[in-house]
């Protein structure tokens, strides 16, 4: 099959419809009807001699000869979209761009006051939305246009996208003042594990990473109370005799007394995601860079 007969526009829809399962989906991602999509497909489906896709109850299946192409696909189409990316034509300061992050609580009090100051002076026509997304929806959000950028611990298993760690930090235990674990000189796992915890997640279960730690060797921590944000927590430990195992940075911008950890625990680290796609484009080479600087103010 020669190229030259082929619309490459086809490869395009082939892609969508493997990464959404669902032509309906993959017509909107694409920009066009369900019925264009389906005549596109039964074009494909000509020119390979292949159904490429059967119709489940799950969705629309792709046979072994799509899986056999289909990294070769989205490969071509990335390097032909960052060929026509053009970033010497983007103008932060009339721009009227619109960026979507997903960013956890503590990662938006981190760096949300110090992008949008730098947007207010220097590109006061730039919007930013930030959103809370499952990580088994972040590629797909990022292939689809529906985030530019994810900032997360952990990097998605894909061969779409590219990451760049951007913060990390070491875990003490807050508290209260006046906190009796305060007054104890040369603090043990033991004393800090005798209080009872607060403990942040968003998730349902779930062990944190400190937790998985501590039963390496052989320890649990008393959880008096699971809340979901960390932004209320600092509240929560100046009123009451509970701890927080959290990063040194957060204890030190909600000014909250804290002590060491006793024993080594892996950092934590946050890693700035983005689809590969987008490489070269103008606008988001600009915000990566104003989202890195802004991590690494943050970390001061």
């Amino acid at each position: 099959m020669k190229i030259s007969s082929f619309d490459l526009n086809l490869f395009v829809i082939l892609n969508a419809i493997y990464t959404e399962g669902s032509l309906t989906k993959a017509a909107e991602v694409v920009g066009i009807t369900q019925p264009a999509v389906s005549n596109a497909l039964a074009r494909l489906r000509e020119k390979f001699n292949d159904d490429l896709f059967v119709r489940t109850g799950s969705g629309m299946v792709p046979t072994q000869k799509t899986e056999n192409m289909i990294q070769d696909v989205q490969s071509a189409l990335t390097l032909i979209q960052q060929s026509v990316n053009e970033p010497n034509t983007f103008d932060p300061s009339t721009t009227k761009r619109n960026f979507k992050l997903s960013l956890g609580d503590v990662s938006e009090g981190r760096v949300l006051p110090y992008i949008m100051k730098e947007i207010y002076a220097d590109a006061p026509n730039i919007s930013i939305g930030s959103y809370a997304y499952l990580r088994s929806d972040q590629v797909h959000a990022l292939s689809t246009n529906n985030l530019d950028f994810v900032v997360d611990p952990i990097i998605p298993r894909s061969d779409e996208i590219n990451s760049e760690k951007v913060f990390e930090d070491d875990f003490v235990v807050m508290h209260r003042e006046g906190h009796d674990l305060s007054k104890v000189k040369n603090v043990s796992v033991d004393d800090i594990l005798n209080q009872k915890h607060l403990h942040v997640s968003g998730r349902k279960r779930g062990l944190h990473l400190i937790d998985v730690e501590l039963d390496k060797i052989g320890y649990r921590r008393k959880v008096a109370l699971r809340c979901q944000h960390f932004l209320i927590a600092p509240t929560i430990i100046q009123s009451t005799n509970l701890v927080l195992m959290g990063t040194r940075s957060f204890a030190k911008r909600n000014n909250m007394p804290f002590v060491e950890i006793p024993i080594e625990i892996p950092m934590m680290e946050y890693f700035l995601i983005w689809h590969k796609s987008d490489e070269g484009d103008g606008g988001h080479i600009w915000m990566k860079d104003l989202i890195i600087r802004a991590f690494k103010d943050a970390q001061r």
